[in-house]
Parts: structure tokens; C-alpha cells; sequence
């Protein structure tokens, strides 16, 4: 349990204070945290001129625990005086739930508040070890946590404080979960483990569950950062971490561990990288696709590391996150060919590559160029349907389509295609509900080679003018939803924004990352770097829950050949007779 503070406690010096009080019972009071090898909190501050003596006894007026306590609302006078800012957070994914702000902080033990305040805005604009002096005006709280909104009257009182003086190490501590309330903001370091798969958290952001030394199995003790974060660093399920003097946070009863930039955190011990697929992206070039990102420093320039079979050779490498691509000798088409690759080839943190160290891929083919041409996710039994059509022939080998962010764990459709090529004009459908007897009561799996490879006497969900392929996906979401397609080097060929009501007010946070990854490709009319709640919606393409509950019912189409990547380019409202397997009304052959 957290320590009560003792305001009559007035004796105080260096090792000495309000008696063994502990707060997560295993922190003292008013020394560096255990195995901290920084000075004593006061021996900090006493080398700088100019800080103030920030580790005055637990009690001192400072404002922040009357803060706390105060109601919400505006037209406030709560004085904060003389705290130190310990953190600067930034502007992130939803301005609501996560603007940008700054943490202050008195004492080790707290309290603590956040201040969403954009420190930047102000005078003087603020920078982390500031010792500053304000007037709340106005108090809010939002996911449970207590923010200051609005404040007047800022002074700086000092600068340079070492705020790592103010950190307590959480690596041993029981009670963070159970008493977040009283952690909340407060400058920590722990030492954990990642539990689990990175899961959506808000726009823009993921959270997954860690364990420590002092809690384990608990789901509300998580991890959370900015999905660019979490891609640049390769955060993944069981890798071991450190984040160091970040605060604390919380959505209700979710104890969330804030990291923001690569200084916020070490990562140790995350699993070997092995090599996922390899596709060539020219008649002298192969992508090769990794589980982790490489490090640059660890691949030879002139790709020597990569070895080739069927007389192929590799004259240069360049890497570029997970994917390393190489120079070849000329490729025969038709020809398979398999790379290997030497385990000095290593991922951020040094570790090599395992097995599996080979892929096979194919000599190059020209590939397609595709668009998603009509859609109903809202057929019964989730026997839902998406048709693509070819723009320009060629392979489709390794293209994907998703639904929001292809998070299969979260139900999301994520969709590879096989080895295919395909001819202008030709026609797609891919079918949800693949091991569904409702859906699929034939047992159709993918036609590959012919359009009625698998017709639809013996296999009635087919469309025997079509390709027809099979996803397990049990249903698509149809409230707000991003449909994608990825050709083979994974860059978004297509993508449609599609939503159940424009006029709703909150849209799924899945939906808001998958929709900003597209506007940043400029795939989406308007092109924007977020497109939250009401801006989402009002930029989809309407009704997805009002088409029919057949494939023969009513569904979303494209009106024509044209592609200008906006609403305009699609029916709305419940749609128009289905057309599934052929071209839309409005549409003639390329």
C-alpha cells in the first residue's frame, strides 16, 4: 500500500526524514530509487546554482494533491508552486485522449499531475528539469485521469533540475495496478517483459500487457506507445524492456507505462529474426522480407551475404527497415529461384538471423494493376464479399487485402494472395466464411488458373466469371471500415473508406490507423495524416450496414472507370443491385 504522507514531519536532511515510509513497498522515501546509481535527490539539485531545493519533506505546499482533489471545471485558482517539469509529451493520434502536455512533480513519492498544456505554446515555453509556478484555471479528467486543462500566471523559477532524482524504480512493486490512482503521473523506471501482442490503443498508439518482478498475469499492467514507435524498435511479444523516467499513466483501471521516443526505452532479449518472404521486384532486383527490422550496419553493401541458387548472383544490398533489397544478375522468368542469407545479418539488437534463413520466390512478372470494385459486408452467416478488378494484367503473386489494420487476432480480414497472374478486365471475388458450411457448403478453396477451376454447380458461393478465392474470415465489420490492397512490395494499390453513418461521432480506433496510413500514401481524397471520429466518417463512402443481406441484395460498386480515390468514385446508401463476378453498371472494358 502506498505511504500516508506526514504533514507534521518538519525534521529533515539527507537520509533522514518522516521515519521508513515506503510507497509500493519498495521505494524509499527520500533517497535515489533502489539500484539507481544517481546522488541523493538534494546533492542533485545542490549542484545546480539555480534549482531550488526540490527534496523539501512530503507535505510542502506545492499544490499538486490539492489539484487532484479539486472538481472539474473551469474558472479555477489553484496554485502550483515551485514543481519540477519531468516530462514533455506530444501531440499524438486523438487530441482528446492523448494531446500534448507536461508532467510536474515535487517530491519522489508524489503526487503528480499532468498538465495537458501544450508546453510549446507557452511563455516561457518549457523543457524538461524546469522548475515553474502556475495557476490552474481549469481541471478536467478524462480515462480517469486527473489534468490540469487551462493555466495562467506561468514563471520559471529555475532550470536544469535532474529529474531522474524524482524517478522511482517500479520493477518490484505490487501495487501499480491496484493503486494507479496514486501512481498516476508520477516519473517511474521499470524493468519488465512484454506479454502479449501489440494491440490498437487509441489512435495511432498500441498497449500490450507486460509482467514484472513484482506483478505477472496481469492485463491492466501494460506497455504503451506510438505505433511508429512500436514498428521502428520492433517491440513484439516476449522481448524484455527498460523504460526509463517516463511517467505513469492510466485509462481507468489500466496502469499504462508512457513511452514516446527511442530515448524512453531498451528493449533485450526479443526473439531472433528470421527471414518471412522474398519477391522479386524486377528482372535484377529481390526484396527480401524479415519478422524484425535489420541493422543496416550489419549488411555488406555489396550483398555478398545473400547467395542464390539456378546461377543467380547478388551484386549489391541495401536495407531499408525489415526488408533488405538486392541487386541480381538477370532473372529467368518462370525460374524459382531460393536465397539464403548468412547470419551476420542481425536486427537492432544484434541478434542474428535464425532459420528459417531462405525463401523461394520467382523469376520477375510484370505485375497487375488492380482495383476493389464492389463490396457487402453485410451478408448473413458473414458470408461477406469483396470483387477486385484488373486495370492492367500481370501476377498478383503476394498482393493482400485487408480490413482495418489486417489484425487477424481482432478478427480483421488480412487476405495474401498465391501465386496467380491475371489478365485486363479480369474479375476477382473474394469470399469470407471459408470454412463455413452457410458460406461455403461446396468447400471451395482458390482458383488459380481458370475462372471455373471450381464452378459453381459443385461449389455454390462461386461466380463462374470470376476468380473466386476463400478467406477464413468469419464476417467483415460493417460499422466504420478501411478495405486495402497491397500489391506484392507492400505499397497500397487501392483503398476505400467506408462507414455506417457519417453523421456518428466515434469511429473505431483500427479503423483511424488504417485510414491514416492510407492518406499518407495519398491513396484517399482528402489526403490528411489522421482522420479522427466525425473527419473519418464524413469522408466514407455510406451505408455499409444497409446493403443487402445477400450476395444477389444490394452492395457498395464504383460507378465507373475512373479512380480519383473519393466518395465520389462509389455508390451510397444501401447501394445498387449487386453485380458480383462482372462489371459494374456504368463501367466498360479497359
Amino acid at each position: 500500500m502506498r505511504f500516508l504522507r506526514i504533514a507534521a514531519c518538519v525534521l529533515f536532511v539527507v537520509g533522514v526524514g518522516c521515519g521508513d515510509n515506503k510507497k509500493g513497498g519498495d521505494v524509499p522515501v527520500d533517497g535515489s530509487p533502489p539500484g539507481d546509481d544517481a546522488p541523493p535527490i538534494d546533492g542533485a539539485v545542490d549542484a545546480s546554482i539555480d534549482a531550488p531545493d526540490i527534496d523539501a519533506p512530503p507535505g510542502v505546499a506545492d499544490g499538486i494533491a490539492e489539484a487532484r482533489a479539486a472538481g472539474d471545471g473551469t474558472g479555477l485558482n489553484l496554485a502550483i508552486v515551485g514543481v519540477t517539469v519531468t516530462y514533455i509529451k506530444p501531440a499524438l493520434g486523438n487530441l482528446t485522449n492523448d494531446p500534448a502536455g507536461f508532467t510536474i512533480q515535487h517530491d519522489q513519492q508524489g503526487p503528480a499531475l499532468f498538465v495537458s498544456v501544450d508546453p510549446a505554446t507557452l511563455s516561457p515555453a518549457l523543457q524538461v528539469g524546469d522548475v515553474v509556478s502556475f495557476t490552474i484555471t481549469t481541471m478536467g479528467t478524462v480515462g480517469g485521469q486527473r489534468r490540469a486543462q487551462a493555466i495562467a500566471n506561468l514563471t520559471r523559477d529555475a532550470q536544469g533540475a535532474n529529474v531522474g532524482a524524482l524517478s522511482q524504480n517500479l520493477s518490484t512493486a505490487t501495487d501499480v495496478v491496484s493503486a494507479i490512482d496514486t501512481y498516476d503521473s508520477e516519473l517511474v523506471t521499470i524493468t519488465g517483459t512484454i506479454t502479449q501482442d501489440f494491440a490498437a490503443s487509441g489512435s495511432g498508439f498500441q498497449r500490450a500487457a507486460v509482467d514484472t518482478a513484482g506483478i505477472t498475469g496481469d492485463t491492466n499492467f501494460q506497455l504503451r506507445a506510438p505505433i511508429s514507435l512500436v514498428d521502428a524498435i520492433d517491440m513484439v511479444n516476449t522481448c524484455q524492456f527498460t523504460a526509463t523516467n517516463v511517467p505513469m499513466g492510466r485509462f481507468n483501471a489500466q496502469a499504462q507505462i508512457g513511452v514516446f521516443s527511442t530515448s524512453d526505452i531498451t528493449l533485450t532479449s526479443c526473439p531472433a529474426p528470421v527471414v518471412a518472404n522474398a519477391i522479386a521486384l524486377s528482372s535484377t532486383s529481390v526484396r527480401i522480407t524479415f519478422s524484425r527490422n535489420v541493422l543496416a550496419s550489419s549488411v555488406a553493401a555489396d550483398g555478398s551475404q545473400f547467395t542464390f541458387d539456378n546461377g543467380l548472383t547478388a551484386t549489391a544490398a541495401t536495407v531499408n527497415g525489415r526488408t533488405v533489397t538486392v541487386t541480381t544478375s538477370a532473372q529467368a522468368v518462370g525460374t524459382n529461384f531460393t536465397v539464403t542469407v548468412a547470419n551476420t545479418v542481425t536486427d537492432l539488437q544484434g541478434s542474428p538471423v535464425a532459420t528459417p534463413n531462405t525463401a523461394t520466390f520467382g523469376g520477375f512478372v510484370t505485375p497487375a494493376v488492380v482495383r476493389i470494385n464492389e463490396l457487402n459486408a453485410n451478408i448473413g452467416g458473414g458470408c461477406d464479399l469483396i470483387e477486385l478488378r484488373v486495370v492492367s494484367g500481370g501476377s498478383m503473386t503476394g498482393y493482400k487485402l485487408t480490413e482495418r489494420t489486417g489484425a487477424v487476432a481482432s478478427g480483421e480480414l488480412s487476405f495474401t494472395f498465391p501465386s496467380f497472374t491475371v489478365a485486363t478486365n479480369d474479375i476477382v471475388v473474394v469470399h469470407m466464411g471459408a470454412t463455413s458450411a452457410t458460406c461455403n457448403p461446396g468447400g471451395a478453396t482458390a482458383e488459380t488458373a481458370s475462372i471455373i477451376g471450381e464452378p459453381s454447380a459443385t461449389h455454390a458461393g462461386n461466380f463462374d466469371t470470376a476468380f473466386d478465392f476463400w478467406s477464413p474470415d468469419a464476417g467483415l465489420t460493417a460499422t466504420d471500415n478501411v478495405f486495402t490492397l497491397f500489391d506484392a512490395a507492400n505499397a497500397i494499390m487501392d483503398a476505400v473508406f467506408v462507414s455506417n453513418d457519417p453523421a456518428g461521432a466515434l469511429t473505431a480506433a483500427a479503423t483511424e490507423t488504417a485510414a491514416a496510413t492510407v492518406g499518407q500514401a495519398n491513396q484517399w481524397d482528402p489526403a490528411l495524416a489522421a482522420y479522427i471520429d466525425t473527419v473519418f466518417r464524413t469522408n466514407a463512402v455510406d451505408d455499409l450496414d444497409a446493403t443487402g443481406t445477400a450476395a444477389t441484395g444490394s452492395s457498395i460498386q464504383r460507378l465507373d472507370n475512373t479512380d480519383d480515390n473519393n466518395v465520389g468514385d462509389w455508390t451510397t446508401g444501401a447501394g445498387v443491385a449487386s453485380t458480383f463476378g462482372l462489371i459494374n453498371i456504368g463501367q466498360t472494358p479497359f
